[in-house]
């Protein structure tokens, strides 16, 4: 369930929802928290399901100097009512067989809070790539038809939006081997619950995307960023997103220093070894 740390319940209708999916190289979180700490965003509740694995920890969005500490929990709300925009960032992964619950949860609370469309961040194994995805940008993204019909002129005008390429079965054939027919199959390994939760939206008739980018387990600091540039440029949430317009395949210092890093990403890899130990 959705708690609520306000004192009345906030109001979601027509504001747009970004998911992030806990997906390989967790690229997807990584560009929730650009957003949360750019856009300094409001933190107005978490939600508590019994599919995710309970998490305690450091608020990551902590300012330098800050002389008190807030906690977060595993699944997080927050929300810009500048921007109209909500973001939910899970930072723990689902309980074994519990997905399909929460999913089932998910799409009817967003329908409830009637969402004007929903955007869900992920990342899939770039291993799994087929011959015309090896260059080039690696972005992509999948729409619902509410969205192709509202935006399909804008991301056809947008540098490096490309369609997720169906395909017709798995593992992917080679071209001698390639079956007759229609490719149809939606296909993003490694990608959480990213599919399957966009076809529950589908059917549902809610307006949803997946915006998403082929990575490896890393440092994906740059995949993060390239997501959060085409997000930005879609929706054009910060001032900023005509800058990278021509630039979003490439991290540049420009593209870097334009997102507002968490402190939390100082500590990617653990902190330094007291070298004393080694005296």
């Amino acid at each position: 369930m959705f708690i609520s740390s306000e004192d009345a319940s906030p109001n979601f209708e027509e504001k747009t929802l970004i998911l992030t999916s806990v997906s390989v190289g967790n690229v997807g979180q990584l560009s929730a928290d650009l957003l949360i700490s750019t856009l300094s965003m409001k933190r107005i509740g978490y939600i508590h399901h019994e599919s995710i694995l309970p998490m305690v920890g450091n608020d990551p969005f902590a300012s330098v100097g800050a002389t008190t500490c807030n906690i977060v929990t595993s699944c997080e709300v927050y929300e810009s009512m500048q921007k109209k925009l909500v973001v939910i960032q899970q930072r723990a992964p689902f309980i074994k067989g519990k997905r399909p619950c929460f999913r089932n949860w998910l799409v009817q609370w967003i329908k409830d809070s009637k969402f004007k469309m929903v955007v869900i961040l992920t990342s899939t194994h770039a291993h799994e790539r087929i011959d015309v995805q090896l260059q080039g940008s690696q972005f992509r993204y999948v729409a619902s038809s509410q969205i192709e019909e509202q935006f399909g002129d804008v991301f056809r005008n947008l540098h490096h939006w490309d369609v997720l390429e169906r395909r017709t079965k798995f593992p992917a054939p080679s071209p001698i081997d390639q079956p007759m027919g229609e490719a149809t199959e939606l296909y993003l390994p490694g990608g959480g619950i990213a599919k399957s939760l966009f076809e529950d939206l589908c059917n549902a008739g809610v307006p949803a995307a997946v915006l998403l980018i082929f990575c490896a387990e890393g440092d994906n600091v740059q995949e993060a960023i390239i997501l959060a540039n085409q997000l930005n440029i879609w929706l054009q949430l910060t001032d900023f997103h005509k800058k990278t317009l021509d630039n979003t395949w490439t991290l540049t210092e420009q593209s870097l220093n334009n997102w507002k890093i968490p402190m939390s990403w100082k500590l990617f890899f653990g902190s330094k070894v007291d070298q004393t130990l080694f005296h």
